[in-house]
This record gives structure tokens, C-alpha cells and sequence, in this order.
């Protein structure tokens, strides 16, 4: 055997030794692995108007009530209670976020309405509550990604106006309420469940 050869061997030996002795360390995270994000919630609330009669419904919260005396409303009732919107973690997620069937009293009133969250980026999220009217109508509710965080905005019928014009009165009202984030055990996909 040559000398190359010998020195070559016996540095890799002695690599293999040093490696064999060393402590095992963590894999590199799967680029896939979920990231755990605050809860959203949303609750729609719609105005009395004639072809929205009072009717009995969930508890609208004080900080609720507050911000709707604010944009101006004086009677209101909620027609659903707290929904979870969730926004996919994984590319195989199926996210489900229904919100309401726009039924009153057993009746259509309103179109169906799903929620989403377009973005969540740089501690900040985007609520999108979208239905309502054939024609479509949105609630987006831009906030802090920080647990406690809540507000309540309009449904308009063109997004990014500034009022709400008369064809829009009578349209409901979404509270948006941040939580924080579920136990690590409770967060599953759908697939993970079937």
C-alpha cells in the first residue's frame, strides 16, 4: 500500500469515529410544517330595517353595540354566533368557512356568506366576509394579528367606498375578534381527520 492511499484511509477512519461520538441533532424542519396563527372569529349582525324585522338571535357583545352606535346604528340583532375563519396551512387543506345561509325567520333573506383571510403578513391580517347579495357584497376588516384585537365593519356592495350609499342600507355588519391560537393537539387538517 502507498502512502496516499494509508493517510487517505486513516483520516477517513478517523472522521468516521469523530462523527459516530458526536450528538445526534434535530432534522431540518419540513418546509411543509404547520405554523401555529391566531383564531379569527367572525359574528354577523344585521340592522331592523322593514325587510329586516327584529328577530331573536345570539348576544351582541358591548364593544359590539359600541362600535355600531358609532357607524350609526341604533337596533340590530346577531344571526350567527362566533364562526371560526381559518385560512389553509397546508396546500392539501380543504378550509370550509362557511359563515352564514343568509336565512331570517327560516327564510332566505340574504345570499350564503363565506369568510377568508386573503393575507395575514407582517403582524397585520385581512378579513374578507363575502356574499350577501346576488351582485356580491364584502366586509373587509383589516387588523393587528394580536390576540384581543377586534372591530366591526360595514358590508358594502363596492368595496372602498367611504359611506354606505341608500341601496346599501339595510345590509348587515361583521365583528371580527381575534384569539389566540389553538392547542398545538387541536390543530389538524381535514384530511387528517378523515
Amino acid at each position: 500500500m502507498n502512502r496516499p492511499s494509508f493517510v487517505c484511509h486513516l483520516v477517513f477512519s478517523m472522521i468516521v469515529a469523530i462523527t459516530s461520538e458526536l450528538p445526534a441533532q434535530d432534522a431540518m424542519p419540513d418546509p411543509t410544517a404547520r405554523r401555529q396563527f391566531n383564531q379569527v372569529f367572525v359574528k354577523v349582525v344585521v340592522p331592523v330595517t322593514s325587510r329586516t324585522p327584529k328577530q331573536g338571535g345570539p348576544v351582541v357583545e358591548s364593544w359590539v353595540v359600541e362600535q355600531l352606535k358609532q357607524l350609526g346604528e341604533s337596533e340590530y340583532f346577531a344571526v350567527t354566533d362566533w364562526v371560526p375563519v381559518r385560512d389553509g396551512l397546508l396546500e392539501d387543506d380543504t378550509v370550509d368557512n362557511h359563515v352564514w345561509d343568509g336565512r331570517l325567520k327560516g327564510e332566505h333573506g340574504f345570499c350564503p356568506v363565506g369568510g377568508d383571510i386573503p393575507h395575514r403578513k407582517n403582524g397585520r391580517l385581512l378579513v374578507r366576509v363575502a356574499g350577501w347579495t346576488p351582485v356580491g357584497g364584502e366586509a373587509n376588516i383589516t387588523l393587528s394579528d394580536e390576540p384581543g384585537n377586534r372591530a366591526v365593519g360595514p358590508v358594502r356592495l363596492l368595496v372602498g367606498k367611504e359611506t354606505r350609499g341608500k341601496i346599501e342600507e339595510g345590509l348587515p355588519y361583521v365583528a371580527v375578534l381575534i384569539a389566540p391560537p389553538p392547542p398545538e393537539e387541536n390543530i389538524r387538517s381535514r384530511s387528517d381527520a378523515e
